[in-house]
């Protein structure tokens, strides 16, 4: 499938490939682009063979945001906001959190504002260390509440309030220490750490893969006692399933 946006390509049976296509704007992504966008993740990770999603993007950044396209003529109302902002937003996080397996974002250039949230969305993120990451909403006094929901328990919470206030870049380094990334790899050698990565989840059983994003995306949100009951729950059915 392409869109003006974006690509999907299989690479071999196990891994679907997402690439953000319009490198002259930045990767910058419209209100439009977003809902297809996450179908497209979603869709690629509920094929039955499909282990991995990976999201690239070509040119030097990575994503530089949303594009929020010509300005209104009238205010809009709240409802109108929601609708056409906001919800967009929220469904591209709910599609990657509803991906069954694991979606990767491979970042090679700047990822700021939208693109930043993004890829702390994602459940790995492996980043170039020329890569830089920002939250720069607060310039236009555009409290980026929809990027925080994306990277809460993620990111320690007073560094998360500096990123925002400061409307800091910061380097791939900080943003792994941050908790934004899993790994970060000489611009180099971003392919093949990609590769290993990817080799490393390939040659497991899928639902083993989703045992574990289900795992980690409901377990933090549980008393003590009833995540060890979850966890032998969910082991036991993995352990039993045939596929």
């Amino acid at each position: 499938m392409e869109r003006s946006s974006f690509a999907v390509s299989h690479d071999g049976p196990h891994v679907v490939i997402v690439t953000l296509t319009r490198p002259e704007a930045g990767n910058r992504l419209t209100a439009e682009d977003l809902p297809a966008l996450g179908q497209a993740i979603l869709n690629a990770g509920s094929e039955p063979d499909v282990k991995v999603v990976l999201v690239k993007a070509q040119g030097e950044q990575f994503c530089m945001g949303r594009d929020p396209g010509p300005a209104a003529p009238s205010p809009k109302s709240a409802l109108q906001i929601r609708n056409g902002v906001t919800e967009p937003i929220l469904g591209i996080y709910e599609a990657i959190r509803a991906t069954p397996v694991p979606v990767i974002a491979i970042v090679q250039g700047e990822a700021r504002g939208f693109g930043c949230a993004f890829v702390g969305q994602c459940d790995l993120a492996i980043a170039s260390d020329k890569a830089t990451f920002s939250l720069p909403e607060m310039d236009t006094d555009l409290p980026p509440t929809l990027a925080i929901s994306a990277v809460l328990g993620k990111v320690p919470p007073k560094r998360l309030t500096h990123l925002i206030y400061t409307r800091e870049k910061i380097a791939a380094k900080e943003a792994l220490e941050f908790g934004l990334l899993s790994e970060v790899v000489p611009a180099a050698e971003l392919d093949n750490a990609t590769r290993k990565t990817v080799a490393r989840l390939t040659d497991r059983r899928r639902p083993a893969l989703e045992a574990v994003k289900e795992y980690m995306a409901i377990a933090p949100h549980l008393d003590p006692n009833a995540a060890s009951r979850y966890a032998s729950a969910l082991l036991s059915v993995v352990l039993s399933s045939k596929t």
